[in-house]
Order: structure tokens, then C-alpha cells, then sequence
């Protein structure tokens, strides 16, 4: 029953909204009560607005937002639709207007276009709700930091999508410290998650899982995990299994995921997280086409932000496995890594080079991720250090390599992951591993050996096609297109000079002609 001065729940208000009594009872009643329900209950406020004399809200900002804001409720058809509605709110804002009502519709309007990918504009908006916060004293002290929880909560999830993991981290946690007491259920859901995601991102998967539980505990019995509150901490969980090889969990998930981020600023990494399974099924062309239907979903993204490098790595490792190496080059040289090498198509570019035969190209492609030392994260450090192990091998240096392959066997056991294994042919694996097994390992690592006939990928690899820099340059040249008399002006070379190396190109790449040379050229990377 409706208690004037009180939060009302849905239930109360249709009985208000039905009852023949005044309706200024029941607009106080949505006044007080909407910012609580509009995340489950969305279609049911929209309803009881409607039913209202026009007059009695559509110069109110307060409730305009409350109408904005329901279309980002579970079960929601639409997420553009709230925009007209959200200009209306801010139109009928003036000096009169509340504080804590402009802070509301700021902060329900960067959910909003975080929802359509406009991330920019979604940062803009919660920062313009923070700033409202910050120097304000008037309000009492439990609103202002419900207000800048709320506020760390929507910056934290777009900071993450645009790729600033460390700025998103600590808005994230500051968020999830005060969410018990001063968020709803499906804020603390969408934290919950949102943390699951960058803890995984990090490659800290230990409290990625644990984040996950906690998502899992809030949403019990609500219906929540499998929106989009609780989609990122799905899409967390598909992915941990994926990296585990662990492909009865994965096909598990992929309905919930694809449900939970319909329509969601999490879609476009759900189908990313679905087209990942295709890697331990071996279902290459599904996975292309999961991550063609990713690409839809994020396309108008502005700014697209991190996605990009994680759908397009993803896209080039299935182009590799169908035999379509120099499309996965195309794509790889294109891309630039994320923070901390999150999303780190180094290591894609290093698989290419080494199972390629050039192992010194392995080695410089890896550079930066060296440089990066223990800042760059741990999911994506095996793989690194597992390459850099296997082109100290064979280029006759295994003191340095089995260094780096024990601390590849030691991140890989600190997380389960199985995944990068099979970045390295199964005979350059298997020496690894006999010579790691003759080393003292912790018990951790020793389990991973039972694995280790499912490790390594049947690649073989081209040993002799070992180009000098200068060749290099040669075959850039060639690829664009180059003269030979442009060659020879490009690089201050005289044009026999030139020749000479064209035909150097020729033998090592074991062709005959230019046409043959720069499909090969590309097949190899040499082009970038």
C-alpha cells in the first residue's frame, strides 16, 4: 500500500494509476519512487506516465527523465528511443531546476549512450554528473556519495570500452566499495560484472571469478544475470573457459551470453566471446561469421574503442587456421594494442613470423611487449613469453629460452590456461616441455603436463625464408606496386643494386616472377 513521503513499489503505483483518486497523489508518488524501479520495471512506468494528463509531466525534467530512462530497462526494445526524450528533460531544465535532478538525468543519459556505442559522449555526461557532485554542500552527505558512486559506476564501464583499463579500475572499485549501501540491486549486478570483465581483460582471472560470484549472488532469484546488468560477467565467464580449453562450459554459456547483451553496449564483445569457442571447436567459418555479426553491432561506435583490437586479432587468428595467411597479415598490421597490451596483436604477428620460419622477426614483433616488462597483462603475457622461448630455440639459444618458457609454464598455471599452447608447433612444443620437465617446477606446473598431448598446433613452419632488411624493403616496394627505377629512388640505391636484390627475393621466397613473389611476400608478412 502507497505511504505518502515513501518509496512506492511497482505494484503500488499501478493501484494508484488505476484508482480513481488524485492524481497529484500518485505524480508525487513517480516523483519519489521512479529512479528505484525504472532498471527492472521500465514498460510498467512508461504505462502509468502515459495515463497521466500531459500536462502534469511534460515540462517536468524530473519525470521526462524518468520516461528517458525507462527504455534501458530489462526487457527494453529499444535504447535510441529514450533520446528525444532525454533533450526534452535537459530543454525543460532551468536555475530552478533541483540538483539532484540534473545530476540524475545526466547520469541515466550516459547509460544511455553507452548503450549506442556513443562512448565520448557518454564519458562527457557522467563526468558533467560528477562535476555537479564534487563542490556541492547543500545536498546531504548520503546523497552526494550515492551520486558519485553512481557517477564512478557509469565512467568506469566506458572508460573500459574505450580501452583505459587503469582510469576504469579505479572508478570500478571505488563504485564497488560503496555498492552495498549506497547502489540498487542492478547497479551492484552491473559492477559486479563490469570488474569480472577488466579482471579477466588483466588476465587476473582469480578475481575475475570472484567478481562473477558476486555477480551471480546479487542477481539469485531476480532474473538478472542474464541481462544486461549482468551481461560482462557471462561474457568473463565464457571467455576463462575458452583460454582453460575447457569446451563443455564454453557451449554452456554462449545462449546466456547472447541473451544477457542483446541490444546492449556488451553485444558486440558477447558475439566476440562466441566466435572465441570456434578456437577449441574448430568451427573457423562460425566463428567468422560471429564476429561479421559483431561488427554490426559496433560499427557506428564513436569512438569505437578497445573491440576493434580484440574482434580483429580474433578475426585474423580464424583467417590463419583456414589457410588465408595474407589476409590475416592485412589485418594484423592495421591494429595497435590496448593498455597493458590487453589486446596485444604483437603476439598474432609473432605466431605468423614463427611458424613462417623467421624467427628474428618473432623476436621483433615481440619488442614492445619486452619493453613492457610485468606492466603488460599476464592473459596475454604466456603467449609472449611462449614465443619468445620458441624463437630462442631455434635460433640456438635455449639457456634464454627456457627461462622464458618456465615463466610462460608459471602465468599459465596461475590461471588455468591451456589456449596459448597451441600457438607453437607441437615439435618446437614438445622439446620445450621435455626440457622443462628435467627442470625443478612447482606442483602447479607440473599439472599442466598431464596436458600435454593436446598442446601445440600442427603448423610447419618455413625455415629458409629468412629476408635481410633490406630485401624487406625490397618487398614492401613491390608490394605497393614500386618500379624498379622508383625502388632505386626510395632507398638510394642505384637500379642493378636493385635487381640484384629482386633476385635474392626471388630464390628465397622460391619463385620466378614479381607477381608470385609478392603472394608469397604477403602470404609471409613480409609486407609489413
Amino acid at each position: 500500500m502507497y505511504t505518502a513521503g515513501e518509496e512506492s513499489s511497482i505494484d503500488d503505483l499501478v493501484a494508484l494509476a488505476a484508482a480513481d483518486g488524485d492524481t497529484a497523489i500518485l505524480v508525487r508518488a513517480l516523483r519519489i519512487s521512479w529512479t528505484t524501479l525504472v532498471g527492472r520495471h521500465g514498460s510498467q512506468l512508461r504505462a502509468i506516465i502515459d495515463g497521466l494528463d500531459p500536462a502534469l509531466w511534460d515540462a517536468d525534467p524530473w519525470l521526462i527523465g524518468a520516461y528517458a530512462a525507462s527504455w534501458r530497462s530489462v526487457g527494453s526494445t529499444s535504447r535510441s528511443a529514450a533520446l528525444p526524450y532525454f533533450d526534452a528533460a535537459f530543454s525543460a531544465m532551468s536555475d530552478a531546476t533541483p540538483l539532484a535532478a540534473r545530476i540524475g538525468v545526466e547520469l541515466h543519459y550516459s547509460a544511455c549512450l553507452r548503450s549506442l556505442g556513443r562512448l565520448a559522449d557518454a564519458l562527457a555526461a557522467a563526468d558533467r554528473a560528477a562535476d555537479l557532485v564534487a563542490p556541492d554542500t547543500t545536498m546531504p552527505l548520503a546523497w552526494r556519495i550515492r551520486f558519485g558512486a553512481k557517477a564512478a559506476l557509469q565512467r568506469g564501464i566506458t572508460l573500459y570500452h574505450l580501452g583505459d583499463y587503469d582510469s576504469a579500475e579505479t572508478d570500478l572499485r571505488r563504485a564497488a566499495g560503496l555498492a552495498e549501501s549506497h547502489m540498487l540491486l542492478e547497479e551492484r549486478v552491473e559492477c559486479f560484472s563490469a570488474l569480472a570483465m577488466l579482471e579477466y581483460s588483466l588476465g587476473e582471472f582469480a578475481s575475475a571469478s570472484g567478481y562473477a560470484a558476486r555477480t551471480r549472488d546479487a542477481a539469485d532469484g531476480t532474473g538478472l544475470l542474464e541481462t544486461r546488468f549482468g551481461a560482462a560477467a557471462l561474457v568473463a565467464e565464457l571467455l576463462m573457459c575458452v583460454e582453460r580449453n575447457e569446451l563443455d562450459g564454453a557451449l554452456a554459456l554462449t545462449e546466456p551470453v547472447g541473451v544477457a547483451a542483446e541490444r546492449s553496449d556488451w553485444e558486440p564483445l558477447a558475439y566476440y566471446s562466441r566466435a572465441a569457442v570456434s578456437i577449441i571447436s574448430e568451427t573457423y567459418v562460425e566463428g567468422l561469421d560471429l564476429l561479421r555479426r559483431g561488427l554490426q553491432s559496433y560499427r557506428q561506435w564513436t569512438p569505437p574503442g578497445s573491440i576493434v583490437t580484440v574482434s580483429e586479432g580474433l578475426r585474423a587468428t580464424l583467417l590463419l587456421r583456414l589457410g588465408q595467411t595474407d589476409t590475416a597479415w592485412d589485418i594484423l598490421g592495421a591494429l595497435v594494442p590496448t593498455q597493458h597490451h590487453a589486446n596485444c596483436p604483437g603476439r598474432f604477428i609473432a605466431h605468423l613470423r614463427f611458424i613462417t620460419g623467421d624467427s628474428a622477426g618473432t623476436l621483433a614483433a615481440l619488442a614492445d611487449c619486452v619493453a613492457l616488462g610485468d606492466a603488460h597483462s599476464s592473459r596475454t603475457l604466456v603467449d609472449v613469453h611462449l614465443l619468445l622461448a620458441a624463437a630462442r630455440y631455434r635460433l640456438g639459444e635455449p639457456a634464454v629460452a627456457d627461462l622464458s618458457f618456465d615463466r610462460a609454464l608459471l602465468l599459465a598455471s596461475h590461471n588455468g590456461m591451456r589456449i596459448p599452447f597451441r600457438l607453437v608447433p607441437q615439435e618446437t612444443m614438445r622439446t620445450m616441455l621435455e626440457r622443462a620437465t628435467e627442470r625443478p617446477q612447482p606442483d602447479a606446473v607440473r599439472d599442466l603436463f598431464t596436458d600435454i598431448d593436446d598442446w601445440g598446433t600442427t603448423h610447419s613452419s618455413d625455415d629458409g625464408v629468412q629476408l635481410s632488411d633490406r630485401e624487406r624493403d625490397i618487398v614492401r616496394a613491390l608490394v605497393r606496386g614500386s618500379t624498379v627505377g622508383q625502388i632505386a629512388d626510395e632507398l638510394y640505391i642505384s637500379v642493378n643494386t636493385v635487381k640484384s636484390h629482386v633476385k635474392s627475393v626471388y630464390r628465397k621466397l622460391g619463385v620466378s616472377s614479381r607477381q608470385a613473389a609478392v603472394k608469397r611476400a604477403r602470404e609471409l608478412g613480409h609486407q609489413l
